[in-house]
């Protein structure tokens, strides 16, 4: 559909921006699946992000990192499938039409990916184009005003394991969206790179996708191309997955961003690609795991050792040997809780079923994550397990899965009714609870 009309910024004033982020569903709501079935999606998603991950973190291949992002930015398919229903998506609009209208689309917002791009007119055109099924039409490049190739062309091929792709050509393109400081009720972004996508393929997706908003570190990424506008400042809020009716989330650059009433802040470690915090334990119930740091991380990564904070994984994942300290923490918790609880390892998770179907979150710990300069993130038992309902058992399944490739993400499931505020000028991130339902 076509949108409104859009003004002009000057790029060196910085600006508030407010997207709306369409609301996830819930993770094990995928339609013509068993819950089992969905799960075990889950699980397939994480493995791959997290080979993904370590790959792009070895120190045997940080010299080809960069090369290898832009070339097969492995956003995995399971997320393309099936579990990009659980994901938040952000209303874009792109391109300058009559009356300096544009062309408004969903796309996923993913802070572990740098490249933006959306299925242009093109992919209609066989035998070398190729599009999936989205509601909107796909964006006519060749009748926006403000569409600019490169010259010489310059293409881009992003490839997701399992099937899924894109591929096309990089351009410029003015991107518009709503403002509320601005004199005007909408900013207008000229000269943005991003994918015009041809050659697309995205098994199972949900309609209203149209492509990939990529918020990581490199020059690529949305945030770095409106750094100085932005101030380099964008937040999130992400609500329950488990909510029936989920509100409005929003995504907040520059001076739109609303401080949470109190926030702790980390440094972020050096990295070329993602967001990296230092992690240095565990806790239930608040109590410290001591889990060595050789047990975190594998000796093959050396300063990007630490936390990946990634919007684009729902569930958490730690190294294999950090998985098993907590497993049995957790195992001797519930040991006081035989008449309540019972374990059932259920496609791939740890959980517990409530043997007497009691009330909701009782007598469930609490998971803490634990950081450099006496930091925590202190989960409520609500982001530290799911509750799921399967063959009349009603479960409480751990929000983190091992990882075989030493690989250490803290998911948005784990990152619900936290505010966080990532600040790529002076290399941090805040973060506050929030009820994010009213305060996103």
């Amino acid at each position: 559909m076509y949108g409104g009309q859009a003004n002009g910024l000057n790029d060196s004033s910085p600006s508030g921006i407010t997207l709306k982020l369409i609301p996830p569903k819930s993770p094990t709501f995928i339609p013509n699946l068993t819950i089992g079935e969905r799960m075990q999606i889950l699980v397939q998603h994480s493995h791959a992000r997290a080979r993904h991950l370590s790959y792009m973190l070895s120190s045997t291949n940080q010299s080809k990192s960069l090369e290898y992002s832009l070339q097969r930015d492995l956003i995995p398919t399971p997320i393309m499938r099936n579990t990009i229903l659980s994901l938040p998506m952000v209303e874009v609009g792109i391109g300058t039409f009559n009356n300096d209208a544009y062309k408004s689309y969903f796309l996923v917002m993913d802070t572990g990916s740098s490249f933006t791009w959306t299925q242009c007119e093109g992919c209609r055109v066989k035998p070398k184009g190729n599009c999936f099924p989205q509601e909107e039409d796909y964006f006519p490049n060749s009748k926006s005003k403000s569409y600019v190739p490169f010259n010489p062309p310059s293409t881009y091929n992003q490839h997701y394991e399992g099937g899924g792709n894109s591929s096309g050509f990089r351009a410029k393109e003015t991107f518009n969206f709503p403002s509320t400081s601005s004199s005007s009720a909408r900013i207008k972004f000229p000269n943005i790179v991003f994918g015009c996508g041809i050659n697309n393929h995205l098994p199972l997706g949900d309609l209203q996708i149209a492509g990939v908003f990529g918020m990581g570190l490199q020059k690529t990424s949305f945030i770095r191309q409106i750094e100085t506008q932005s101030g380099g400042r964008f937040s999130y809020c992400l609500v329950p997955t488990n909510l029936q009716n989920p509100p409005p989330m929003y995504l907040r650059f520059g001076t739109n961003i609303k401080l949470p009433r109190s926030s702790k802040t980390l440094n972020l470690l050096k990295s070329p690609l993602f967001y990296i915090v230092k992690m240095i334990d565990l806790g239930v119930n608040g109590e410290r795991l001591h889990i060595k740091e050789e047990q975190f991380y594998s000796k093959d990564l050396t300063s990007t050792k630490g936390l990946v904070v990634d919007s684009g994984s729902l569930p958490s994942v730690i190294s294999k040997e950090a998985y098993k300290v907590i497993v049995s923490k957790l195992e001797k918790y519930f040991s006081q809780y035989k008449e309540e609880f019972k374990k059932d390892e259920f496609e791939g998770w740890l959980c517990y079923e409530s043997i007497k179907r009691q009330q909701r979150y009782k007598n469930i710990p609490r998971v803490t994550y634990y950081f450099e300069g006496g930091v925590q993130l202190d989960l409520d038992p609500e982001s530290s397990f799911m509750a799921l309902e399967e063959d009349g058992k009603q479960l409480f399944c751990l929000g983190i899965l091992p990882s075989e490739f030493n690989s250490n993400i803290l998911g948005a499931f784990q990152q619900a009714n936290f505010k966080f505020i990532y600040n790529i000028k002076d290399m941090t991130l805040k973060f506050g609870r929030e009820d994010c339902a009213k305060n996103g």
